[in-house]
């Protein structure tokens, strides 16, 4: 096995990334813009309008991190996009013996770090550009997030109210309520990754696939429901405002547990691999696509 080389690592993620980057599959993004932007923005541009009020720019991304329905379509999208990661065929091998098991691991993990920042930066970009203009930048809530019930109190069931529950803005700023759902999406789709590259190794991708999807509709079901279940899955752990009540600053789990929780399930996947790739047999190859 050659020694640890990071150079080896990043120049293998850098050209799998410009591929994954050219791939055609990336026009699916143009579809998901559009449902982000009538099932999430829409709605809150037309409070604002019936308000006659500004939001604030980053409010349609914090909605669109938050929120159950669309944090159920944005994993499901991540892994269309990702489906062929680890690509491992018979070119690859020879590529692996080159620059070493430990070499090409890192560089498919430094490969997902780099797909799934790019990817939540494309849905932030997507949730800002359309505020440029109707919008503005500042930490702190508008008053259509914050008034809009009071002033329209017959709309209180409205959609675009429960995209930015109480529990969101009467608990974090608007900034740290950004980086908080950008970072915690962040992890779990890195978690989904990671478990895609764990069974590739061991040969095992379409039960990789078949755990992902059960991650994500089991998420989803637990929220929903609002099970206590809710917080063994990494959905329920990667949205804000399911961690606090609608008025006090005592939460319901702790934003540190969460934490915790994201960071060791994504350390013990990386293990996993780290020994997987150490034991990865060359033979019979087709059988990751299984």
């Amino acid at each position: 096995m050659k020694n640890l080389n990071l150079k080896q690592a990043f120049s293998c993620a850098r050209t799998e990334y410009i591929k994954w980057i050219c791939d055609a599959r990336m026009l699916i993004l143009g579809v998901l813009l559009i449902f982000i932007y009538n099932f999430a923005i829409q709605p809150l541009l037309k409070n604002a309008g019936d308000m006659g009020e500004p939001l604030n720019m980053l409010e349609p991304f914090i909605a669109i991190a938050n929120s159950g329905a669309i944090l159920l379509i944005i994993p499901l999208v991540f892994l269309t996009l990702i489906a062929d990661f680890p690509k491992i065929d018979t070119n690859t091998v020879f590529y692996i013996i080159r620059v070493g098991r430990v070499n090409w691991l890192l560089g498919q993990v430094i490969k997902l770090v780099m797909m799934a920042l790019s990817y939540l930066a494309f849905i932030f970009l997507g949730a800002v550009v359309p505020m440029i203009g109707r919008g503005f930048w500042y930490n702190g809530w508008s008053n259509v997030a914050t008034q809009f019930t009071t002033r329209f109190p017959e709309k209180s069931g409205n959609f675009g109210v429960s995209l930015l529950p109480e529990n969101l803005y009467n608990q974090l700023s608007v900034f740290e309520a950004a980086i908080e759902s950008y970072l915690l999406v962040f992890a779990y789709l890195l978690i989904l990754g990671l478990l895609l590259l764990a069974f590739s190794l061991i040969k095992r991708k379409t039960a990789g696939f078949v755990l992902c999807g059960a991650v994500i509709s089991l998420g989803t079901a637990f929220c929903t429901i609002r099970t206590g279940w809710m917080w063994t899955m990494p959905m329920a752990n990667s949205i804000i405002w399911l961690h606090f009540t609608k008025y006090f600053r005592q939460p319901v789990v702790t934003m540190t547990f969460s934490v915790m929780y994201l960071i060791t399930f994504v350390v013990v996947l990386f293990v996993f691999c780290l020994i997987a790739i150490k034991k990865f047999n060359y033979d019979n190859v087709a059988e990751i696509a299984s």
